[in-house]
């Protein structure tokens, strides 16, 4: 048994990169969607690291959902009216109990 339903309150989509070759011999990437599912997300509080002297947002929101094993990090996340895009930085299991996963996410923009 997973979240109650009553808190997953929003519609994503997991997209995969995929890619296709055109007309000409080359070949076009695209991100196709998956199947839809019902998560809750929550805004992080900033979340920045410091790299090769260069300030960097690791994490910008937590994504709460039931458990669905499919999804990687090769994958992202957009919602259901495709204003937003998120990167997958990270796919938590606690407890490794399958009842729900918590997915970190970087805003794209």
């Amino acid at each position: 048994m997973g979240i109650s339903s009553g808190l997953l309150i929003e519609t994503f989509y997991p997209q995969t990169l995929t890619e296709t070759s055109d007309s000409q011999g080359g070949v076009v990437s695209a991100w196709a969607d998956g199947t839809a599912f019902r998560g809750r997300l929550s805004s992080l509080p900033v979340n920045e690291r410091m790299s090769a002297d260069k300030l960097t947002t690791y994490a910008s929101h937590k994504l709460f959902c039931d458990y669905a094993s499919s999804l990687t990090e090769d994958d992202r996340i957009r919602n259901s009216d495709s204003t937003r895009y998120f990167e997958i930085k990270g796919i938590v299991n606690p407890s490794n109990n399958n009842h729900h996963i918590e997915i970190t996410l970087l805003e794209l923009d």
